[in-house]
């Protein structure tokens, strides 16, 4: 019995589609073939599951799917996870939080210990949400409220969502998966391309994860992120290129090559792409594996050859990683059996957002040099410039760690991408115990004099002005090359000086790249807060972690005493104003200075009324409620319109679950219904 054919005509790849289309036409009435004509039975679609229209796929690669045994089973499956409902309330970035909240362990614990840290203080887990297109690794820098097993959580949404016999129905869900290691991926994305995560994670419903067995999570990550299965995920999504949906129901049944499948060959590749990718991310402030912005930038003559350095070392990185990926795709060909007629069709599949036909090998090239900055254009030698100097402020706070900037300490070997997180970044000025040292814990010799009270002042000769004390870390990292350094940061920065840029808070200065910086996943979180005059001539940086009850009052006092000196100042130049008489060159240009200095009075007086309105709120700052909301009250001092849209909507009511909502309405700050 014959079969019956469809043919069906593809035109994806051609420019001039009506042209291809008419030669298509003609050709299929000659009875001729043609690579853009594919002739197929239709019963052959049910060899897929879900029988999507995936009429370029081959009958063999459709047996397939028959033939070998699908991902999901034999303890390997695919979920998705929590939906808080309210991320604003109950997910944070990882910065934001106290660190000895945020749950860690080792690779050795089973998920149950590590559930149980919730209940024992640790509140905050590493949450997996998606994200962006990051092969073999993907950073995690959100962290999600899980304290006791996540009873707030669960309380909240009984107060809004049904709770059936024990089903917290798509909101709270898979919750027995939840602190396994497992394997994630962007849910709609032009390429299959999957991220490990680790060990004492949380993901979410958005960051969905296939579960391969413990022994097999590098292997299986290669497959994943193999251009084979990626074929396999597209033939189900019916669009064969382009962008596609990829739904856990897609990974669940696309095949393995085998059961007990074992290779040493692509497990060794995909722990090197791996390790390369940890690499290229970890010169960023916010990610877990952070140390210094530069390595051994203290050899460095100048930043820019610094930079030029790095260039050279990523290239080298960016072609092995190309090469390992090129191999990682040989083998998983072999391993499905691929014939070249399969692969030629594969990579004919492989069609970019702008038409044009490329290989993942050399799209990788293109998202690694978009997401780590091409370090041969002087733009990213700004970008680098600009990191360092949030480095350098960094280490004044005691944030950072500046033995690992002047070559005292080498920073760690990165770790395996399935372990667990840790509570800091290895970069961080941390004690035995992985937390943040206090000033009163920093060891006598360490080579820097650490900010003790977290505030800093933009005050030209005070002991604690910025300036002042950035030049001390650029001397003790360049030595006498410092005043060289700062000339070049200078001039790639389009600044007179240091001052401007960092009293700069639009476009190009320190505070709007700070606040590009900490931003991540629509949390925006910056953790050196700017407090600045109307008319920028003075300004108090304070450092959000370390900010407490008494910070405000702090910083009140700073202000109140340069506004003493300025006006004994004012009170001087009068004096030698009434001794010079009238009339005259020096009387002129006295009588400008003492305008200028009755208006930057009249400026500090705005400045420090304002603070202390702030400060007489008596508002205690809790970190768990996030930057957002604990910088709104000093709305009126910070260049930035989020403070004030937050205070808004406080004094409207809102965020009653929070401290600072929950101070407010005790103190009657809340306007009344």
């Amino acid at each position: 019995m014959t079969t019956s054919q469809c043919t069906f005509i593809r035109l994806l790849s051609n420019e001039a589609k009506g042209a291809a289309l008419s030669d298509s036409i003609k050709n299929l009435e000659k009875g001729e073939t043609s690579s853009a004509l594919y002739p197929v039975a239709p019963e052959k679609f049910s060899l897929i599951p879900g029988s999507p229209f995936a009429y370029w796929v081959s009958d063999r690669i459709r047996q397939l799917f028959v033939d070998l045994p699908s991902f999901e089973g034999n303890g390997r499956t695919v979920k998705q996870g929590l939906a808080t409902a309210d991320d604003f309330r109950f997910v944070r970035a990882w910065w934001e939080v106290y660190p000895d909240q945020i749950v860690t362990g080792t690779s050795e614990m089973a998920p149950e210990e590590f559930r149980a840290k919730t209940f024992a203080g640790r509140k905050w887990v590493p949450f997996a949400k998606g994200g962006e297109y990051s092969p073999y690794y993907a950073d995690m820098h959100l962290v999600v409220n899980w304290e006791k097993n996540g009873e707030d959580v669960k309380e909240w949404i009984c107060e809004r969502y049904p709770y059936v016999d024990g089903n917290w129905g798509w909101v709270v869900k898979n919750t027995e998966y939840y602190f396994k290691p497992g394997l994630t991926w962007p849910r709609r994305s032009f390429t299959l391309r999957a991220a490990p995560i680790p060990k004492g994670c949380i993901f979410s419903h958005a960051g969905m994860m296939a579960f391969p067995l413990d022994n097999e999570l590098n292997e299986m990550l290669g497959i994943f992120n193999s251009l084979a299965f990626d074929y396999f995920s597209r033939t189900k999504t019916s669009s064969g290129s382009g962008s596609s949906q990829f739904e856990v129901g897609i990974m669940q049944t696309n095949p393995l090559p085998k059961e007990n499948f074992h290779n040493i060959q692509l497990e060794n590749q995909v722990v090197e792409n791996s390790q390369i990718s940890q690499y290229l991310e970890s010169n960023t402030e916010i990610n877990t594996n952070f140390c210094v912005p530069l390595k051994k930038m203290y050899q460095f003559l100048s930043i820019s050859e610094g930079v030029e350095e790095y260039s050279r070392e990523i290239s080298v990185f960016f072609d092995k990683y190309i090469n390992l990926q090129k191999s990682v795709d040989q083998i998983c060909y072999s391993l499905y059996d691929f014939s070249e007629e399969d692969i030629q069709q594969l990579l004919s599949m492989q069609i970019r957002p702008s038409g044009k036909e490329g290989l993942f090998t050399s799209d990788i090239r293109e998202i690694y040099l978009s997401k780590f900055q091409n370090l041969e254009t002087p733009r990213n030698i700004d970008y680098y410039i600009r990191s360092i100097l949030s480095y350098i402020l960094g280490t004044i706070f005691g944030r950072w760690d500046i033995r690992y900037a002047i070559g005292e300490k080498e920073p760690p070997e990165l770790p395996d991408p399935f372990a667990p997180l840790p509570a800091c970044s290895p970069g961080m000025l941390q004690g035995e115990d992985g937390l943040p040292l206090d000033p009163h814990e920093i060891p006598r010799d360490y080579p820097l004099a650490v900010d003790a009270d977290g505030i800093l002042v933009d005050d030209e000769g005070h002991s604690d002005d910025i300036i002042a004390r950035i030049r001390d870390v650029l001397t003790i990292i360049w030595g006498d090359r410092a005043d060289a350094i700062e000339k070049e940061a200078c001039e790639i920065l389009g600044m007179k000086s240091l001052r401007d840029y960092f009293r700069k808070p639009t476009a190009g200065g320190f505070w709007d790249d700070h606040v590009k910086r900490y931003s991540k996943s629509r949390r925006k979180a910056p953790i050196y807060w700017l407090l600045q005059s109307a008319k920028k001539n003075y300004a108090i940086w304070i450092y959000y972690p370390r900010m407490d009850g008494d910070t405000l009052y702090k910083a009140l006092r700073y202000a109140k005493d340069k506004l003493a000196m300025e006006e004994r100042r004012l009170e001087d130049m009068k004096g030698e104003l009434s001794q010079l008489g009238t009339g005259g060159v020096a009387v002129k240009r006295l009588e400008k200075e003492i305008d200028g200095q009755e208006a930057f009075i009249s400026e500090l007086h705005d400045f420090v009324e304002k603070l202390e309105r702030a400060a007489n709120l008596d508002l205690i700052p809790e970190h768990d409620d996030g930057v957002v909301l604990t910088i709104a009250p000093l709305h009126e001092l910070v260049p930035w319109k989020e403070p004030k849209k937050y205070w808004d909507e406080l004094i409207d009511g809102k965020y009653e679950w929070s401290s600072i909502g929950k101070q407010m309405r005790e103190k009657g700050l809340v306007k009344r219904n």
